[in-house]
């Protein structure tokens, strides 16, 4: 089975780093891109079968925190495990309240992304 992933990040460098771990360790996994919240949302509607979202949260156009407000309201998009991803941690207790279910401090390292990974799945 292939395993979905929907990476938000609007720093190419990031979203490459997240990719190659995610194909290291993951040898069946589909991987989409967004470079934005607005573009995450579109591409989430686009592909309802995404099993796990890494979204950062500082974004253009429509952040991470606006992404979460729109998606958890969102009924006709499955509830999926969400994996926050910064680099600014004075914003972990909000995100977790809007509906992320892990929150990773940048740079993400292979152990935290998978140990992540394994929780979000487990609950």
């Amino acid at each position: 089975m292939i395993f979905k992933v929907l990476i938000a990040d609007d720093d190419y460098i990031n979203r490459r780093l997240l990719i190659s771990l995610l194909e290291k360790e993951l040898y069946q996994v589909e991987i989409m891109e967004a470079v934005d919240g607005k573009n995450a949302l579109d591409v989430c509607h686009q592909n309802t079968d995404i099993q796990l979202i890494l979204l950062d949260i500082e974004m253009p156009i429509m952040d991470g925190a606006e992404f979460l407000k729109l998606y958890i309201k969102d009924k006709s998009l499955p509830k999926i495990p969400i994996i926050a991803v910064s680099s600014n941690d004075l914003r972990i207790k909000e995100i977790l309240n809007l509906g992320a279910d892990s929150f990773l401090m940048k740079p993400v390292t292979e152990e935290k992304l998978f140990d992540a990974i394994r929780e979000s799945q487990i609950s």
